[in-house]
């Protein structure tokens, strides 16, 4: 009776033992498919906000080409296409800064990284002042009968905010987006390496567990 008692905890605390590793196994392999997930969302997510902010560059150059040919012609159709062009660079601005001002309305820290924030909001890059600036000269200029306008004035003043200022703006801004996507799917990636290191640690003391069991059995 005194030895079946002794063999059952002996079993139980072996079995105790192997459990141990294999909860680890589970919860780590758990935590990769969470990871996994998460570097999905990631880089879908950059995805879109490099894409949107990619955009910018492109629709400013459409705004720029659109009013120059209302400026050069007076064609109204050139006119609609310039303000609607310029209705989604400004939309899609809203878009890549409404996490932002979402959480300074909640009164909490922006999501973006103080990069970023700089780029949007303080000299040398200041986006937004930039797009504001651009925005209300492209807006004052449709507004105006081309008669009215002195052509070469108009295009140089234009230009001047469009070309350089703006676009080298943008630039800047996608060039951070991607690089920060870049470190954060790379941050992922290592505590993943990390994971699968103790997984399969964890699996070689299983292993030795079973294997020294074993020996102590046929001895």
């Amino acid at each position: 009776m005194v030895n079946t008692d002794f063999t059952n905890k002996k079993h139980g605390a072996i079995s105790f033992v192997y459990i141990i590793p294999l909860t680890v196994i589970a919860i780590l392999s758990i935590c990769i498919h969470f990871m996994l997930d998460e570097v999905i969302e990631a880089q879908t997510d950059t995805g879109k906000l490099v894409n949107v902010s990619g955009q910018q560059r492109m629709l400013s150059q459409r705004v720029s080409m659109f009013t120059l040919e209302y400026l050069m012609y007076g064609s109204q159709d050139s006119k609609l296409l310039a303000i609607n062009a310029l209705n989604s660079l400004k939309n899609n601005h809203k878009y890549l800064l409404s996490e932002h001002y979402g959480a300074q309305v909640l009164g909490d820290e922006s999501p973006l990284s103080n990069e970023l924030l700089a780029m949007y909001f303080k000299e040398p890059v200041n986006v937004d002042k930039k797009l504001s600036m651009f925005s209300d000269r492209v807006e004052e200029v449709l507004k105006l009968k081309t008669q009215t306008l002195n052509l070469d004035t108009a295009q140089e003043s234009f230009f001047s905010l469009a070309k350089e200022p703006l676009l080298k703006a943008f630039n800047t801004v996608v060039m951070q987006y991607e690089k920060e996507s870049v470190d954060r799917v790379k941050r992922l990636h290592t505590i993943q390496g990390i994971v699968i290191i103790v997984i399969l640690l964890s699996i070689l003391v299983e292993f030795l567990l079973v294997y020294k069991a074993r020996n102590k059995k046929h001895i």
